[in-house]
């Protein structure tokens, strides 16, 4: 589909929304709150695709990922331009549709595996990385409130990322 994009093909493009749009617009209605914001979004998500296609790399991870972090990244700018705040808070949703389409069952496997993959962290370090992913603090922000050096709150999440991935890593082996 990546190359359908590259090459300019609307069918590409078609058919990446027909498979992802549903598990965009869900987390984008998650994070915003609202139907229109969720569907401005969704365009928005797929614009950026069609424009950045080059930029996805199968390498470092699957498509879905990459949809899904475009989504989330500019739900969260858009938080921070409507409410003047830094720091947005993220809506947390303890159910997933019924009727969850293929795209939204990869993206929750993949949540999954990252659920499993946080729980090889010590609480200081799962703290830290919430604060830092999901709650949107800077190093600089994290540094500052909690007295510690930059550098070190630098250290801190580059170790917990490691051990995250590498946690990931050892649970994707036979």
């Amino acid at each position: 589909m990546v190359h359908g994009l590259l090459a300019g093909d609307q069918d590409a493009i078609r058919a990446l929304y027909s498979r992802f749009g549903r598990a965009i617009y869900s987390m984008g209605y998650r994070i915003l709150g609202n139907t229109e914001a969720a569907e401005e979004l969704t365009q928005d998500v797929f614009v950026t695709a069609w424009r950045k296609a080059a930029r996805f790399d199968p390498a470092r991870g699957r498509l879905s990922t990459w949809l899904m972090t475009i989504a989330h990244n500019l739900a969260v700018d858009r938080l921070r331009r409507e409410t003047g705040v830094r720091r947005p808070t993220l809506v947390l949703v303890d159910e997933v549709p019924e009727t969850a389409g293929e795209a939204e069952e990869d993206v929750l496997l993949e949540r999954d595996a990252a659920l499993r993959a946080l729980e090889s962290l010590s609480d200081a370090e799962r703290r830290l990385l919430g604060r830092a992913y999901f709650r949107g603090l800077t190093a600089r922000e994290i540094s500052e409130a909690d007295g510690v050096p930059l550098g070190t709150v630098k250290t801190r999440l580059r170790s917990a990322l490691i051990k995250v991935r590498r946690a990931n890593e050892d649970k994707e082996r036979p």
